[in-house]
């Protein structure tokens, strides 16, 4: 009987030191990982960390506040540039201004009536953005003059501003210049961009941009050039269909302009651009019926051929009638 009383309390005192033991330690021992859960979890050499969306920005076309409409498609294309520049940093995304034409009806109806920062900041978000990037064209003196501003969305202050006196041809240089400036306001600098390279860059908005610096430059068919690879990257880019319909106008080249002209209408019914672009359809159309110049109809481009030989028909002497 008290040997049985003595192991008794000899295990209940075990049982305790136990329980202290694990409270001392703070936590149960975890047993170690297997060498195939280790092997698992190291990561791979050939594996790189995908990179993580910091900022999401959205850019809208810069205010032509200069009283003059050759530079509204400056106005459009130095944001784009801009935006696109800005993308150029790890962990920022851009939603391109060409969205804005697939919002519903409802979210449309939104912006109606808002312009500047007010129309800007509540376009990003529609978006989802967080920072926006929107700006004026001015004429100071006589030199064209843009003014850049990125604006958190969240709090509607502006996180970034820049300026600079330009020329239209030079957008795709001082848009770098302003992204430059506003991405260091918003401690994010940019990463050394070699202007060599933009050309290869697959991003539509940064060959409209391009573009428009050639079309400013006078240079026609290069801006021709740039608005077709704009559309090949983005086939839902319409805007760039009026500009090469205005260059083709230009260039007195009336069926090319007509058939891109006819395409942007088709297409965007209730663009800005749509009552010149109608006028310039109809010049279009007119030189087209007073061209003297002999058109190839698809008939004409089939592969001429021959009428079979027949063979004379033979008389009864037999002979060849």
């Amino acid at each position: 009987m008290k040997t049985s009383v003595i192991i008794a309390l000899l295990a209940s005192a075990a049982f305790v030191l136990a329980v202290w033991a694990v409270g001392q330690s703070g936590a149960a021992p975890t047993p170690a990982p297997s060498s195939k859960s280790a092997a698992a979890a190291k990561p791979s050499p050939t594996t790189r960390p995908a990179k993580s969306v910091q900022k999401v920005i959205f850019a809208v076309a810069f205010d032509n506040a200069t009283g003059q409409d050759q530079y509204d498609p400056a106005g459009a294309g130095i944001g784009d540039l801009i935006a696109v520049m800005l993308a150029q940093q790890d962990g920022i995304r851009v939603v391109e201004r060409q969205r804005l034409d697939a919002l519903t009806a409802e979210q449309a109806r939104s912006l109606r009536g808002l312009t500047g920062e007010k129309y800007a900041v509540a376009a990003g978000k529609l978006f989802h953005a967080d920072t926006v990037v929107t700006g004026s064209l001015y004429l100071v003196q006589g030199k064209l003059t843009v003014t850049a501003k990125a604006m958190d969305i969240a709090t509607e202050r502006v996180a970034g501003a820049a300026q600079l006196a330009t020329r239209p041809e030079y957008l795709v240089e001082d848009a770098l210049q302003l992204s430059r400036n506003l991405a260091k306001q918003m401690s994010m600098p940019l990463p050394a961009i070699d202007p060599a390279k933009i050309d290869k860059m697959p991003i539509a908005s940064l060959h409209f941009g391009q573009a428009l610096s050639s079309y400013y430059s006078g240079n026609l068919n290069a801006a021709i050039m740039g608005f077709m690879r704009t559309l090949d990257l983005n086939p839902d880019f319409s805007e760039t269909l009026f500009w090469s319909g205005l260059c083709y106008s230009r260039l007195n080249e009336p069926e090319h302009a007509a058939i891109d002209l006819a395409d942007f209408l088709k297409r965007e019914p209730n663009s800005i651009h749509a009552e010149f672009a109608k006028k310039l359809l109809a010049d279009a159309r007119e030189k087209e019926k007073n061209s003297t110049v002999e058109r190839l109809t698809p008939a004409d481009l089939m592969p001429k051929t021959q009428p079979a030989a027949t063979q004379p028909a033979a008389s009864t002497s037999g002979q060849p009638q």
